[in-house]
């Protein structure tokens, strides 16, 4: 290369937005947004909605902070959306939104902050709703719940369980579709008011006509109150335990354990009848053990393993089966959680504040619903290497970035696609 020469023709490299925003119009996704999240002064130059396509254009053209908006700005300006806003704009629209923290002190002394918004939960519903992802015909739907450490060192941040400054929220997905998310600050444990979380999530579903037929939770979620509520609202719930001496003293007894492979690995498995918290009532358990790497033997059991448990009102499946679904857990909610963190920068949380981060978190939720949305019209548009399982970064590479302009050809504005590739209008 020897020579340089430069154009100053409106060309940008993210010509794939042009697609995507057109056919979210054409849904009336704005609309519904504006009318779902509320509207702005009219004297706002920015709608809800025109912030919420910004950070989904940012997270898919690979921007990791907000203040890469300025850098989408520059390289997608005069196009069919060219409302970007800046980062300023972001944080004020995100001020204008957020609720006052929830304090909650305990017996012991430890006080709690919890943020959460019903409407933006009802958003994310309806949302999920208006793209057809969630139907209230649907009757198969699991439901699963993880609380999340967002590690950072905001002013208010407090340190978690690990050690390290930061927020846990709660977030509940079906699917890869997250449906509620409450964030809390970094010292209030997973089980804290859990059962709260819990109800207002099953509500915000029933309202929409959503039907709930599976619910998975992790051993935080093994309480009373919250077995209970699953019991209510979900056709079977799917609950780890975790190793403690009720259970261990009921393994001890067991005679009839069967060795089963899961995950190309052997276990021995069983079946037993228990009853938790002394509530009056038994549940099934399928149980797991493992040989313990010392050898060393438990009073309690009699052996030499530890052991795990699922609680389970699902009286049908074998105990294989219980564990193999119970697994896919940590490919919905677990692997859900991650790519919502790192996917749509959950871990570069902008704001210096809980309430303020906690609807940031709600927007980029938003924009999780919006892609899973836009693979399934990619898909369905039989767009070139675009799977359902792709990840932000490979739909990026894949679809957004193409060079294109806008072009004025008898008084009409056309767009030119600069590539080999067939891109076309998206049928929606």
């Amino acid at each position: 290369m020897d020579k340089i020469t430069k154009s100053n023709k409106n060309i940008t490299p993210y010509g794939g937005l042009n697609f995507i925003y057109q056919a979210m119009n054409r849904m009336e996704l704005d609309k519904f947004l504006n009318q779902s999240i509320g509207s702005r002064s009219i004297l706002a130059k920015y709608s809800y909605a025109d912030v919420v396509y910004s950070l989904l254009g940012n997270a898919l053209t690979q921007g990791s902070f907000i203040a890469d908006l300025e850098v989408l700005k520059g390289k997608y300006s005069n196009q069919v959306f060219n409302k970007v806003p800046s980062p300023d704009t972001v944080e004020y629209v995100c001020q204008e939104l957020k609720t006052p923290n929830i304090i909650k002190q305990e017996k012991k002394g430890a006080i709690h902050q919890l943020n959460y918004s019903n409407q933006m939960n009802e958003t994310l519903i309806a949302l999920a709703v208006k793209t057809k992802q969630l139907s209230s015909e649907q009757k198969e739907y699991t439901l699963d719940y993880d609380n999340v450490i967002l590690e950072n060192d905001k002013q208010d941040a407090q340190y978690t369980y690990k050690h390290w400054k930061g927020y846990q929220p709660g977030m509940a997905f079906i699917g890869r579709i997250p449906v509620h998310i409450e964030n809390r600050n970094g010292n209030t444990p997973a089980r804290f008011e859990q059962k709260e979380t819990l109800q207002r999530c099953f509500d915000n579903l029933h309202q929409h006509h959503i039907k709930i037929k599976n619910f998975r939770a992790d051993s935080a979620s093994y309480q009373k109150e919250v077995i209970e509520l699953a019991e209510k609202n979900a056709q079977s719930f799917y609950i780890r335990m975790m190793d403690f001496e009720d259970i261990r003293a009921c393994c001890g007894q067991i005679r009839n354990w069967q060795t089963v492979e899961i995950n190309f690995e052997n276990k021995d498995v069983a079946s037993i009848r228990y009853e938790p918290f002394q509530c009056g009532k038994e549940y099934r358990i399928v149980v797991t053990r493992k040989k313990r790497k010392d050898g060393q033997i438990d009073l309690l059991s009699g052996n030499a393993y530890t052991y795990q448990g699922i609680i389970t009102s699902d009286e049908e499946k074998s105990e294989k089966e219980v564990i193999e679904f119970y697994n896919q857990r940590g490919d919905a909610s677990e692997n859900s959680n991650r790519y919502l963190l790192n996917d749509f920068n959950l871990h570069h949380l902008p704001f210096p504040d809980l309430s303020t981060n906690t609807v940031f978190i709600y927007f980029m939720a938003m924009c999780a619903t919006l892609f899973e949305w836009l693979k399934n019209v990619l898909v369905k548009n039989k767009t070139r290497a675009i799977t359902l399982t792709m990840r932000v970064k490979a739909v990026c590479f894949q679809y957004i970035t193409v060079a294109t302009t806008f072009v004025k050809h008898a008084r009409e504005k056309i767009l030119k696609v600069f590539s080999m590739e067939k891109y076309s209008i998206l049928r929606i």
